[in-house]
């Protein structure tokens, strides 16, 4: 166990990882300091979520890796880090875990030069597990931390953004032959019939790094769940080709790297999606963002929501909803419009003379 965190500690993914997440972290809550005037979360509630979730789905990949006889070279292996790693530097321009499948591109490199084999189904088992397990962990393990950043939009109007960042750390275990990893005698080793093994710690990372303007961040996941989900499933049916017709292993690695590419495709196009950009309205008063742990978020309010009535006043600006808030000072009904124009109404009991503490926060009130 002792050489198998050893090896955790060298891999380059796990320090680039830790590094890029404790950084956004820090950037964070230094963004909600300014919004809010308190870090909203600071109890490394992503962190714990991507160790938790990583660690639960690394032990289901690790069986499956096993038992699909995933003996991967070792180029591929040195390509799928540093993949990860050039992806985890550039994660501030997005993260998404589709480029995996390009990995096995790297057979085809005549400096390389490796043989086409069975490792090529168990490759295409991994990147399926990968995928499938990026699903499951955006379903259930993804917190909306979503702190907007507010930028000009085309037309000088001022816009809301929303950067949401979630990571997954994966310390799988897998075997290698000897035949490109020599082991020392104190390794950890096992064997399968007359094979010996060692075992490798590779710890790789997923997740999402996404900014969303004319939907939040949750409604783009949901379709990439789904983007993935489907991808998993297809790149089993590519690993079922290569051990039904090992002879179409190299068609088995361009299907797979092209059907990557077009997962990385659909979650862009998934960004992009929703009616029209979070921006400041004369339509009612648009909010920002909602506070935990207040009568807002009481009433499920949520970024991107229209204020249009308060105490059955029309609000058009920030000053008319202060003022209908203080006709019944310890009570609110609002009448609130969706992003997606569905019309809602909300109401609850609020703080007595202080109106100003719903934790409602719009488009004034971050610039202050």
């Amino acid at each position: 166990m002792g050489q198998l965190v050893l090896s955790f500690i060298l891999s380059p993914v796990t320090w680039v990882g830790a590094l890029v997440a404790d950084l956004g972290r820090v950037l964070r809550i230094r963004q909600e300091r300014r919004l809010f005037g308190v870090g909203i979360d600071r109890h490394w509630t992503g962190l714990w979520a991507g160790l938790i979730g990583g660690v639960a789905v690394s032990l289901v990949l690790d069986g499956m890796l096993l038992a699909a006889g995933a003996l991967l070279p070792k180029m591929v292996w040195l390509a799928l880090v540093a993949l990860n790693v050039l992806a985890l530097l550039l994660s501030w321009l997005g993260f998404a875990p589709w480029f995996f499948a390009v990995a096995g591109l790297i057979a085809f490199l005549p400096s390389v030069q490796i043989a086409l084999g069975p490792w090529v189904g168990g490759f295409a088992v991994l990147v399926a597990g990968i995928w499938a397990a990026t699903a499951l962990l955006l379903h259930l393990l993804n917190p909306p931390i979503d702190i907007p950043k507010v930028v000009a939009g085309k037309r000088g109007a001022k816009v809301a953004v929303y950067r949401h960042r979630q990571w997954y750390w994966l310390p799988l275990v897998v075997p290698v032959p000897g035949t490109w990893f020599t082991a020392p005698s104190w390794w950890p080793t096992l064997g399968i019939g007359t094979h010996q093994f060692a075992l490798l710690f590779v710890p790789l990372v997923i997740g999402a790094a996404l900014m969303t303007k004319r939907q939040l961040p949750q409604a783009a996941t949901l379709q990439w769940r789904w983007q993935y989900l489907g991808a998993s499933v297809l790149a089993l049916i590519i690993a079922g080709l290569t051990f039904w017709r090992p002879a179409a292993a190299g068609s088995a690695l361009v299907m797979l790297a092209v059907l990557g590419v077009i997962v990385g495709i659909g979650n862009w196009r998934a960004t992009k999606l929703g009616a029209a950009a979070i921006s400041q309205t004369s339509a009612g008063v648009r909010l920002v963002a909602v506070q935990p742990d207040t009568p807002a978020s009481k009433m499920a309010l949520q970024a991107g929501d229209i204020i249009l009535t308060c105490n059955h006043l029309p609000v058009h600006n920030e000053a008319e909803l202060y003022a209908a808030l203080q006709t019944q000072p310890t009570y609110c009904r609002l009448k609130v419009e969706r992003l997606d124009g569905a019309i809602r109404l909300a109401e609850t009991a609020i703080f007595k003379g202080a109106p100003h503490e719903l934790g409602m926060i719009t488009f004034a009130e971050e610039q202050a």
